[in-house]
């Protein structure tokens, strides 16, 4: 051998070392060492466009080369011979490449690469070579989770073609002789299944017990491959549930208290629905009466259970009697409206903190942006608001807090508050934010925002966390404090609409007349009651202008005299004397009332349910023991709802 054949041979093996160098993989991605039944060969040639697939030669648009020791090759060759879909994305300058179940993404110039959404680090740079995206050979590899080999000159990707005979059984809790049982391929490469074969594959197990299916599947060739097979348990007939109820006897008096319990089971304690029909607390007719009870279970199995008792002619309690002591604090009685007014009324006194009040009900019905209410104050404040979206546009509402001292820092902490909407049935609003306000005092939790000079800031982030769409209404009431004078700011933009760089453009919007805007003085009402209650009916009255007054305040935007006739917002509390075994019931007088009372510390939703719809039905909001108590209750009138309203007292014998 000579000296020039040396180094040929010398550079030939210079060019394999590097070329076996660039495409060294991780050790999760295997090497292949030879082709297998049902796999791909394909075979590049260094610094020649030219490859061989399976034996049979092609031309590629680029030949495949070693940049700064990584091994590059076409794209469009590579998915071309893989059989992957390839789209480009000039936007993005992002190439990418897809098969059924595998989808990969190269970007010119990037040093990541992305499979099925997770992102990779490269082993070099993409780049574009004679109109040609190049990409990192080891990337294709790892992305297509083929094989290589390497060779003096030459790199082969092996990959499997060959179908498989993956498959699922589609439903995940089978009952035998009842369930539909269906299975779902999850072949690979099932455009190359020439027939397939099935074993155990049911439509209906007829037993219980666990039972394998399998499945095999034969390529385009005729060869057999490797079965596929899954174990599934059938479990037993599903066993419909059993109703069954129990009473603490069989025989009753009129008006005596009847204990129903609810034995009811399902083998697979999967009872989804109970109803009863006429179980009733208590009966006011002597003979018989039948209460069934049906339960159904998640399956749609239904079971009913019917038992008959008997009322005698003997009376424990009339009608009235039994309501009075045993309807369940919350929820609903009726009673004779007209009667009620005859009960005595009970004289009391008051008095109001300095809290200010800031009301935003006018207009209640929005039909666009605006400025709904605006005025400076300072020290300890509540703010209600209750409003309707009527407009075409959903809209947000927003508070905004202006510190207009040019020198000193502002604080403003925001106490409890409570909201309920958008929703479209305003009472239930009016409702759930009372009962959230309430909770919210419990709490006690303040959360403090700074204004420095001349700054303007969102508050109360609550009111604006949903848009009201047309024909939803919104409530809401918040404590707030601040340390010194500050503009505060209620308007309504458009959702969407950046609310600080509107706000100064928006006009004030027009009072509509029913409903009441404006800013108050005593957001807080004492009620003192000296005289003990429970020796005879009595009756307290709230919100009728007489023995319990409205507010008198001003509507800051136009200087016009203001009354917030139903005292809305205002936290009203008393601690009362009561005697023993007496009833304290709620009897609304003006219409439909809801929200919630503080009795005890205990939260009573007015009502558990619904609402009071009319003065012919009331709610117990409080029953004393046998003994006497104190009893100290809280309320603010929710929003919505029609005044006045009664407290009744109430002595059981």
């Amino acid at each position: 051998m000579n000296w020039k054949q040396g180094k040929q041979r010398f550079v030939k093996w210079v060019a394999s070392a590097a070329l076996l160098a660039s495409l060294i993989v991780p050790v999760a991605t295997p090497v292949a060492t030879a082709a297998g039944a049902g796999d791909s060969v394909l075979t590049l040639t260094l610094n020649k466009p030219q490859i061989s697939v399976n034996g049979a030669t092609y031309a590629s648009p680029q030949p495949a080369l070693i940049v700064k020791g990584v091994t590059y090759a076409p794209i469009s060759m590579l998915a071309a011979r893989f059989g992957y879909r390839i789209a480009y994305n000039a936007a993005s300058k992002t190439y990418t490449v897809s098969t059924d179940g595998n989808v990969v993404d190269f970007k010119t110039g990037s040093t990541t690469y992305s499979l099925n959404g997770t992102r990779y680090a490269s082993s070099g740079k993409a780049y574009i070579y004679k109109g040609s995206l190049m990409v990192p050979l080891r990337d294709w590899v790892k992305a297509t989770g083929s094989t290589l080999s390497a060779a003096p000159g030459t790199v082969s990707l092996t990959w499997s073609v060959a179908p498989t005979a993956d498959f699922k059984v589609d439903q995940d809790v089978i009952y035998a002789g009842e369930t539909q049982v269906t299975y779902t391929s999850l072949s690979k490469n099932a455009g190359k299944i020439l027939s397939e074969s099935w074993d155990g594959n049911l439509s209906v197990f007829p037993e219980p017990g666990t039972y394998v299916i399998t499945r095999s599947v034969q390529d385009m060739a005729g060869n057999w491959l490797e079965p596929y097979a899954v174990s599934v348990t059938v479990l037993p007939p599903n066993q419909p549930p059993v109703a069954q109820f129990t009473t603490d006897k069989d025989t009753y008096m009129i008006g005596e208290p009847i204990t129903y319990t609810d034995q009811s089971y399902d083998d697979e304690n999967a009872i989804v629905s109970t109803e009863w029909a006429n179980n009733k607390r208590g009966f006011f007719v002597s003979g018989p009466q039948t209460v069934t009870l049906r339960v159904t279970d998640k399956h749609g199995s239904i079971s009913d259970f019917t038992k008959t008792i008997t009322i005698s002619t003997d009376v424990m309690y009339t009608e009235t009697e039994f309501n009075e002591r045993f309807t369940l604090v919350g929820d609903k009685y009726p009673v004779k409206g007209p009667e009620i007014l005859n009960i005595p009324t009970v004289p009391y006194t008051f008095y109001n903190t300095n809290r200010a009040l800031i009301a935003s009900d006018s207009p209640e019905d929005l039909t666009g942006p605006g400025v709904l209410y605006r005025d400076t104050l300072a020290g300890d404040l509540r703010l209600f608001l209750y409003h309707q979206n009527l407009g075409s546009e959903p809209l947000k509402i927003y508070m905004a807090a202006t510190n207009e001292s040019a020198t000193e820092s502002a604080s403003i902490d925001l106490g409890a508050w409570g909201s309920a909407g958008p929703e479209t049935f305003g009472a239930y609003t009016g409702k759930m934010a009372a009962i959230r306000y309430l909770d919210a005092r419990d709490t006690q939790s303040t959360t403090t925002t700074w204004l420095a000079p001349g700054a303007t800031k969102l508050i109360v982030p609550e009111l604006n966390q949903k848009a009201l769409s047309k024909g939803q209404t919104f409530s809401a009431y918040a404590d707030l404090s601040t340390s010194t004078n500050v503009k505060f700011t209620l308007f309504a933009v458009k959702s969407g609409d950046d609310p600080l760089t509107k706000l100064p453009t928006l006009g004030v919007m027009k009072r509509d007349g029913k409903h009441i805007r404006g800013t108050f003085q005593g957001a807080d009402r004492e009620i003192v009651i000296q005289d003990t209650l429970g020796d005879t009916p009595k009756r307290i009255v709230f919100g009728d202008h007489k023995i319990d007054p409205a507010l008198d305040g001003i509507d800051q935007l136009n200087g016009q005299p203001e009354n917030n006739w139903g005292n809305f917002g205002v936290v009203y509390h008393m601690t009362l004397q009561v005697k023993a075994n007496t009833l304290i019931s709620l009897n609304a007088r003006g219409g439909i009332y809801t929200g919630a009372f503080l009795v005890n510390g205990m939260k009573v939703p007015v009502t558990n349910t619904s609402i009071l719809e009319n003065p012919n039905v009331a709610t117990p909001v409080y029953r004393t023991g046998q003994y006497n108590e104190t009893v100290e209750i809280s309320y603010l009138t929710a929003l919505g709802s029609n005044l006045p309203i009664t407290l009744m007292f109430i002595p059981m014998k």
